[in-house]
């Protein structure tokens, strides 16, 4: 029995990864971390979502994260780390002769490739040359200068910030400066119109692309689709294998991009499984369970269809925890 331990597990991505390797396997023994108490993956009995065992760590920036992390590896004889939450691919990966020395193997892409695609602007400065990105630029060198080279109207978002956290949309200069001083290390970014995708792909050890799935982002909450469709468009098939070429990466990564009739234009990219992932995954292409195959020197297809027009609807729902129930 393979031993995984999937971190951030109540968070949309590790609630995502949780579900699809259940859906892969009921032997797997699941081991899920998160820094808050009362996250509902802690408490929740379905089949889909179980978990054999649980804890509660640091903050990833705690210099006890990685100790904490070991620790548990060594308890609960863990085979297999995913990480699914972006503070936490940083530090686990910078840290991953540390992690690995023990044998356990981590699903992650090399962390390189992880500093590049959470910094907006090294993502442009990395990538502009040879795919098609959104216009970037910071605003060190004056405002002005910056707002000349994206064009009004524009975006402005952290250079490390994820989902849509403090990014807003700027119509002048005036706006601009005033968001400058409220936004921690800020890139300024071209404001696109369109139609908003995201490319759900899984990279085998060797980086090579098994699959890319773009969904149609229907409706958006908070960064995250409540209602998306999956889409068999060729074109960002193809840009998921470019955008591999170009960086390497293992295991699940998807990307953001935004389409209209005059252009194709990459947003974000992002080097692991995606929030609303389980999309793709219910269209066939089960991304957490293939990679966890491959870490574990499995076969895996090297190629994996998916069914088009497939459609999710999000909704919400509550869970309720007696103090008694409450994981120490």
């Amino acid at each position: 029995m393979v031993t995984v331990l999937v971190t951030g597990c109540g968070g949309a991505v590790g609630m995502c990864v949780i579900k699809a390797l259940r859906m892969g396997s009921r032997n797997l023994h699941l081991i899920g971390v998160d820094t808050d108490l009362y996250v509902p993956s802690f408490y929740l009995k379905s089949k889909h979502y179980l978990l054999n065992k649980i804890y509660v760590v640091p903050n990833a920036e705690n210099p006890n994260y990685i100790p904490k992390i070991i620790e548990i590896c060594h308890a609960e004889n863990v085979n297999v780390i995913f990480p699914c939450t972006d503070p936490e691919l940083e530090i686990i990966a910078t840290s991953i002769n540390e992690v690995t020395n023990s044998g356990v193997k981590v699903i992650i892409s090399p962390s390189k490739t992880i500093n590049i695609c959470r910094d907006k602007w090294l993502t442009y400065e990395n990538l502009n040359r040879h795919l098609p990105i959104t216009k970037s630029a910071l605003p060190d060198t004056g405002v002005e200068k910056a707002l000349e080279f994206t064009g009004l109207p524009a975006m402005i978002k952290p250079r490390k910030g994820w989902g849509s956290r403090q990014t807003a949309k700027i119509e002048s200069i005036e706006e601009a400066r005033f968001l400058l001083t409220r936004i921690p290390a800020p890139v300024i970014q071209k404001y696109l119109t369109g139609t908003e995708y995201t490319i759900d792909c899984l990279a085998d050890k060797d980086g090579k692309v098994v699959c890319a799935i773009p969904r149609q982002r229907i409706k958006i909450l908070g960064g995250i689709s409540l209602q998306g469709i999956t889409v068999r468009d060729e074109d960002l098939i193809e840009l998921g294998k470019e955008v591999a070429k170009h960086l390497k990466f293992i295991g699940p990564f998807n990307f953001q991009v935004i389409k209209n009739c005059e252009e194709t234009k990459i947003v974000e990219i992002n080097p692991r499984f995606s929030g609303t992932g389980i999309l793709s995954v219910m269209a066939g292409a089960n991304i957490p369970y293939l990679a966890l195959k491959d870490i574990c020197n499995m076969r895996i297809p090297s190629q994996i269809d998916f069914e088009d027009g497939l459609i999710l609807s999000r909704y919400f729902e509550e869970i309720y925890i007696k103090g008694k129930e409450v994981s120490k």
